[in-house]
């Protein structure tokens, strides 16, 4: 048994062998050694040097590029090699691998180039064009973006009394990555005068390692866009551009008027999923909903006695998704509350 098993790597050794070292290897090496000769018996005779010199050097240059080509051709049949290469090709033609190394710029020519209307379709809107190219831009404009994952809206509806007005306590949490410039200012902002009574609470910012930073004074600025009222405060996170990500978590008190609110999430960044929860205390209910959500599926969960409603999301949505509630105390029961409040 043992002698058959040496008989057969012997075989093996001796096949490689003759794979590696025949024709044209052995032929380039009888040609150096031919060269080597003729330069040694060269400089013995000294007769005609120079066209002997020019001789030798052909025969080494040619000698050593056959051997060259030999060994290049044995290892072009191997197995490795054509793995190698086939992997290559296969990266390059078939996952287009290549792409993800290019700038945005070259990315959104080949887009461009790849993903263009059809004859029939300029035929029936020149202008189509630009409407591919509007949507090339926003996929690409992603890189510049920073995304949340993980967030979390939980709120609570209640009726004021110093107020006189219905009050949303919510509680936001999600979980930011970096664009290409780093974190972006977390924008907090209500939809009121300087003087309204709607608050952020705090920020709060946990970094990967566990430091966790509190913001509870905030500064408020009013903003004008063309008669839409509204005071925002940002945070800046430019410290955090080290890190991979950042956990935040928003508390906040909005109001609504007297028996009414309506209750809105919308998202500013690209958003990999989302659950909104909203409970509703003392006489208040949900009155109506609207999701504004555009290829993604979500789910509507509402209690039946309209008190509770969650709505989930688990697929990605863009900027400007988002929905409203409409809460509300019944309007018997709302003269009945705010005629026993203010007396």
């Amino acid at each position: 048994m043992r002698t058959s098993q040496k008989e057969s790597v012997l075989s093996q050794a001796a096949e490689l062998f003759r794979k590696f070292f025949v024709n044209y290897f052995w032929l380039g090496l009888v040609v150096v050694l031919v060269s080597l000769l003729v330069d040694a018996y060269a400089v013995e005779g000294g007769d005609d040097v120079r066209y002997v010199s020019v001789l030798i050097s052909l025969m080494e240059t040619v000698g050593i590029a056959i051997m060259v080509a030999s060994i290049f051709t044995f290892a072009s049949g191997s197995s490795e090699f054509v793995d190698r290469i086939k992997s290559l090709l296969e990266s390059i033609v078939v996952k287009r691998n290549f792409l993800g190394n290019i700038d945005s710029e070259g990315k959104k020519e080949a887009l461009k180039s790849l993903v263009q209307p059809s004859d029939i379709e300029k035929n029936k809107y020149p202008n189509i064009g630009d409407y591919y190219g509007y949507f090339i831009n926003k996929t690409l404009d992603i890189g510049s973006k920073s995304v949340r994952s993980n967030y979390q809206v939980s709120s609570r509806v209640f009726l004021d009394k110093s107020e006189q007005k219905l009050a949303v306590e919510g509680s936001y949490s999600y979980r930011v990555y970096p664009s290409k410039d780093g974190f972006h200012d977390i924008v907090v902002g209500f939809s009121e005068e300087m003087d309204g009574p709607s608050t952020c609470r705090h920020i709060a910012i946990s970094t990967p390692d566990g430091e966790r930073k509190v913001h509870n004074q905030l500064e408020f600025k009013r903003e004008d866009h063309g008669g839409d009222i509204s005071k925002l405060a940002k945070v800046s996170t430019s410290d955090h551009n080290d890190h991979s990500h950042l956990d935040v978590e928003l508390k906040v008190v909005e109001y609504g008027v007297d028996h009414w609110a309506l209750i809105t999430f919308k998202a500013l960044q690209p958003t990999d999923g989302f659950k909104f929860m909203l409970h509703c205390d003392d006489d208040v209910v949900i009155q109506e909903k609207a999701i504004f959500v555009v290829g993604a599926n979500y789910y509507v969960d509402l209690s039946e006695d309209r008190k509770d409603i969650s709505i989930t999301c688990n697929q990605w949505i863009n900027e400007g998704s988002g929905l409203t509630v409409l809460v509300a105390i019944p309007h018997p029961v709302s003269n009945k509350t705010m005629h026993a409040t203010s007396a």
